[in-house]
């Protein structure tokens, strides 16, 4: 019985803050219907008014436009740079299982050519045969549009905005092998 009465005064409280809460927001709210409503008949207010409301209106629309632009940037940087995650775990995943097929019964071997025991991805991919340029299939994105081109690399990196370019291995490397 006593916990029942300790539960019903517990109640009691909240349902009292929340009138006096109400009652607090009643209040505000008359007293702005108030103002408006003097402001409304005066009728001198309203031209400065609505001047400030159409400033705060374009402010706020030109905001909106800079973060809208932002986010598109965001947005086509992030696509080039999980395309270049999804490249980097294909490659990854094609070295690594060539690397457990060689390591079973033999300790692994250092190549002169290679110093860091990675095998060339130009060699585990298979050939792709080449397709007309077409901005959609391109695999590699323009300089303007690389977030990595926008990281400060100089600009006679071997990245190219041209597609058959980077399909195709270079002849004067294959030349050396």
């Amino acid at each position: 019985m006593a916990a029942k009465a300790k539960l019903v005064l517990r109640e009691l409280k909240s349902v009292k803050a929340d009138l006096a809460f109400a009652k607090q927001r009643c209040a505000q709210l008359e007293e702005e219907n108030r103002l408006l409503r003097e402001t409304k008949q005066k009728g001198s207010k309203t031209e400065e008014d609505d001047d400030l409301i159409r400033v705060q209106l374009e402010t706020l629309l030109s905001e909106k436009s800079r973060l809208a632009q932002e986010n598109s940037t965001y947005a086509r940087e992030n696509r080039f740079l999980r395309e270049i995650v999804d490249f980097h775990q294909f490659t990854t995943h094609d070295v690594v299982s060539l690397d457990d097929g060689d390591m079973e019964g033999t300790e692994p071997e250092e190549d002169d050519d290679n110093d860091n025991g990675l095998i060339c991805a130009e060699n585990v991919l298979p050939a792709v045969e080449e397709n007309p340029v077409d901005e959609e299939h391109c695999p590699v994105p323009s300089k303007l549009e690389s977030p990595v081109a926008s990281l400060g690399e100089p600009s006679s990196s071997p990245r190219s905005s041209d597609c058959h370019s980077a399909s195709k291995p270079d002849a004067s490397a294959s030349d050396v092998a």
